[in-house]
């Protein structure tokens, strides 16, 4: 269903989940101090058979169940080690506390993928659908916080339900039911900047009909195609220019 062959893929949506936020050296201290490449980790291209997560041993209850919060704080399925580290890189975002709790979330989900990978065509079949529909519930929300794309999001979606749903129409209508969710957890244009857009848009044409009318109304010989072009280019400048 799902393989691990582009490393782009992961770094790119690593870095929207965590780096872009907290620095390249989140992600170096995660793929160090668990031992997954990032072209291991990424659910990324359709394909007939998903082989097995090496870096898996066991399947830990992270998504399952809400793990333990211990003493110090911190819950239960990060080492005293990794929770500092990550705490002090989500420290120099612009909300520590908010970031904390998304990243924390998405590497539980990232993790749980791999769990369920890990478990295709092994005995435990309970636990791997349990994984694959909390991972099909979470999928809309890892989308709107911008870590998967909306492609991503669908083929993952499709992944999933065809592991957890055998009957192919009732999969087909869950599917659907998931795209719906999907384009309502996308984000929505912002009306303001759709008008403002569409004003720059308006002031454009207007500007670009007189040039095209005053070129059309001179003698054919003194026409001239580069300077039509450098005066559209021109308008198109000064027009756009507040926009940026």
């Amino acid at each position: 269903m799902i393989t691990y062959e582009s490393p782009k893929l992961w770094q790119r949506t690593w870095f929207l989940a965590v780096a872009l936020g907290a620095g390249v050296g989140v992600a170096a201290w995660w793929w160090q101090t668990h031992g997954v490449a990032p072209s291991q980790a990424s659910p990324v291209n359709a394909s007939p058979a998903l082989p097995a997560a090496k870096s898996v041993t066991k399947v830990d209850v992270a998504l399952l169940v809400p793990p333990k919060v211990m003493d110090d704080g911190r819950p239960s399925d990060f080492t005293p080690e990794d929770w500092a580290a990550l705490k002090e890189a989500m420290s120099r975002t612009a909300n520590p506390r908010a970031e904390l709790d998304r990243v924390v979330k998405y590497l539980r989900f990232q993790k749980g993928f791999e769990q369920w990978q890990s478990l295709q065509d092994g005995p435990n079949a309970s636990t791997r659908h349990q994984l694959a529909e909390r991972l099909l519930e979470q999928v809309p929300e890892r989308m709107r916080q911008g870590e998967l794309t909306m492609g991503e999001a669908l083929m993952l979606s499709a992944a999933l339900l065809a592991d957890v749903e055998p009957n192919e129409e009732a999969r087909k209508q869950r599917m659907d039911r998931a795209q719906a969710a999907l384009q309502a957890a996308a984000p929505q244009p912002d009306a303001e900047q759709q008008a403002r857009d569409a004003a720059l848009q308006v002031e454009y044409k207007r500007r670009e009909a007189a040039i095209l009318a005053d070129y059309q109304a001179k003698p054919e010989a003194q026409r001239n195609p580069n300077k039509l072009s450098d005066d559209l280019e021109t308008a198109r400048r000064a027009v756009y220019a507040s926009k940026n």
